[in-house]
Parts: structure tokens; C-alpha cells; sequence
């Protein structure tokens, strides 16, 4: 009898230690990107980090799943749709390409949040579409722009992401505080634009240095204004100015020029760039830029997205539009944000 007692004990336990390892109130998929570097790289770092912390406490278990393309991605949607691995579901998704995807995941009754790339047929069906605030990017950008003088017709350059929502909401604030500041549709067309960047370092530094191989030096002294959508791509324009690939007529004319460079997204090496600390020593450029600054877009944010489906599963109303806002940050109050992955600076 006390060996038959012992073993349903035994059994019991087991259970409820299956109970917490499994999730007592469901499973939460949470898919994104893969990177190592960046910020979808810090996306994934602080997405696995929340999953870890909120699996830990035994009430659901949250499981990061990484992607190494769009098409991959589509996949292991489908298949949590077709198997059922999971009750609920955050998704980064990889880019535009997902609709149809996203469309399916909408009509299989999973409960989803998107977050940063919101794929605007889907977002009525979300719980939550999780974002920084992509419009009020573009709409700081442009002011600060505006404060430093800029007038209509003046040269823009704009280095953008991708074709996800993301660059054109960017975008669409830029162009929308231009048009409320007196510049006419044909003086907004003339903005030049290069190729997706893809979020690239090494992609955007080809596109600077084939912007500069391009235009002649008078177009490269009337373009003052840039307008980068991430840190990554700001650090490649000053990877390329340090580099030995541009001609040097025409690297004299940019710097010389009396730019206004405006980026966004908090890496840490702007913010080092900034301090004047960064060990590969950017201060010479940084020294002619009439201005620099980049704008918040936290890739902590994700722990926010998590946090609001867990907050759905446990009754509690949530925005279904979650929109973060943004700061601009320079060389006067740089010390008091926090950036995300390497600084790349001595102290």
C-alpha cells in the first residue's frame, strides 16, 4: 500500500512538473528574424531573454522561433497553423512577402500580435500590432531638419530599409511635415532616393560610395540633407568616408558640404560616435557634419509585444494599435539613453 501511495505521488508530481515546463495557459510561438549583429539581431537577443524569463515562472511557455528568410518564415507559420504547436503567436514578420501568410494565420482563429513590420491587411484580426512610432520618425527627422534651415527645394538624400511598411511609414512622416512646411509635390518627387539598403552596413556603404561615384560634385555639395533609416546604414556612410574607395574630390565635397545627417534606431555605436568615443575615431567627419542625430526605435520593444499577449490571454485590454514613442538623441544628451549591442568605444 505505501509502495502503490508512493508511486502515485510520484506520479502527481511528475505531472505538475510537466504542467510548468509546458505552460499551465498555453504556448506562445514568437517568431522572428534571425541575426547576430544589429538590431533585429537585439530583437531576437531580448525576445529570448523575456521568453526565458516569463517560461521560468511556469504559467505559459514561450518559445522563440528564428527565421533565416521570408520564405522560411511563411513555413513555419503554416506549420504552426497545420500542427497546432502553439495556442498563441508574436511575429516579427520577415517582410511584406508574408500577406498571404499572415492572411491565414488571421483566418485560424490563433490569437497574433505583429510587431515593427505591420502588414496592414492583417492588423485588424491582431491582438495587437506592436510598433515604434515609424511616422513620428520620419515627421522628427524632417523638423529637426526644418530647424536646421532646410527650405523648400533644398537637396534630400534618403537611404531607405526595405519594402516593408517600416521605411514607408518612415517615409510618409518625412514627406508629410515637408508638405505641411510649404514644399510643393514636384519639389517632394525631385528627393532623391538610393536602392534598399536591406538594413545592411555593407550595403548602404556600396550605395554611399556608388551615390558619390555618381553625381558630380556640385550634386553632392546641393544634397546637405540625409536621411538614413538606421544606425546600421549611418555607420557604412562613415565606414566609407574612413575608406580609401571614394574618390578623394569628391569625399572633400560631402564633408565639406556642411551635411545634416539624421539616422534612427539607438545602436550603440552612434551613441559612441556621439560621445566621441568610438575607438576607430570618427571625430575628424563627425567635426564637418553640420548635424547628427539618430532617433529612438528600441528593439527592447519586443518584450512589449510578448507582455501584450500575455496580458490578452489574461483578460486585460491591450491597444490594438501599440504605438512607442521616439526621442531624438545627439551629442548634448546622448548619456542619458541606453543603446543596444556593441559600443565599439574606449572609455
Amino acid at each position: 500500500m505505501k509502495k502503490l501511495v508512493a508511486l502515485l505521488i510520484a506520479a502527481v508530481m511528475v505531472f505538475a512538473l510537466a504542467i510548468t515546463a509546458f505552460g499551465a495557459e498555453g504556448r506562445i510561438a514568437v517568431l522572428v528574424p534571425n541575426a547576430d549583429h544589429g538590431w533585429t539581431g537585439a530583437v531576437m537577443t531580448y525576445a529570448e531573454e523575456h521568453a526565458a524569463e516569463i517560461t521560468a515562472e511556469g504559467k505559459y511557455e514561450v518559445n522563440v522561433i528564428t527565421s533565416t528568410d521570408a520564405s522560411n518564415q511563411i513555413q513555419q507559420v503554416e506549420d504552426l497553423i497545420e500542427n497546432a504547436t502553439a495556442d498563441y503567436v508574436v511575429i516579427l514578420p520577415q517582410d511584406n512577402t508574408l500577406e498571404l501568410t499572415m492572411r491565414k494565420l488571421a483566418d485560424s482563429g490563433i490569437p497574433y500580435v505583429m510587431f515593427d513590420r505591420i502588414i496592414d491587411s492583417a492588423a485588424e484580426k491582431a491582438v495587437a500590432s506592436v510598433k515604434g512610432d515609424n511616422f513620428g520618425i520620419g515627421a522628427v527627422t524632417a523638423e529637426r531638419f526644418l530647424a536646421d534651415g532646410m527650405q523648400p527645394g533644398d537637396g534630400i538624400v534618403i537611404m531607405p530599409g526595405d519594402n516593408s511598411s517600416v521605411p514607408t511609414y518612415r517615409n510618409d512622416g518625412f514627406y508629410a511635415v515637408l508638405k505641411d512646411n510649404g514644399w510643393t509635390d514636384e519639389q517632394a518627387a525631385a528627393i532623391y532616393s538610393t536602392d534598399y539598403t536591406g538594413w545592411s552596413r555593407s550595403k548602404s556603404k556600396e550605395l554611399f560610395v556608388n551615390y558619390l561615384d555618381t553625381h558630380t560634385v556640385d550634386e553632392i555639395t546641393a544634397n546637405k540633407f540625409f536621411f538614413t533609416h538606421d544606425d546600421e546604414i549611418a555607420m557604412g556612410i562613415l565606414e566609407a568616408l574612413k575608406s580609401s574607395e571614394i574618390d578623394q574630390e569628391k569625399k572633400d565635397a560631402f564633408l565639406n558640404a556642411g551635411i545634416y545627417l539624421g539616422t534612427s534606431s539607438g545602436l550603440n555605436e552612434i551613441y559612441s560616435v556621439l560621445k566621441g568615443i568610438h575607438q576607430k575615431d570618427y571625430s575628424a567627419e563627425v567635426a564637418q557634419l553640420a548635424d547628427l542625430f539618430s532617433v529612438t526605435y528600441d528593439p527592447a520593444m519586443i518584450k512589449i509585444a510578448i507582455d501584450d499577449m500575455v496580458s490578452f490571454i489574461e483578460g486585460v485590454e491591450v491597444p490594438q494599435d501599440h504605438v512607442i514613442p521616439v526621442s531624438v538623441v545627439d551629442a548634448t544628451n546622448v548619456n542619458e539613453f541606453q543603446g543596444f549591442g556593441d559600443a565599439v568605444a574606449v572609455e
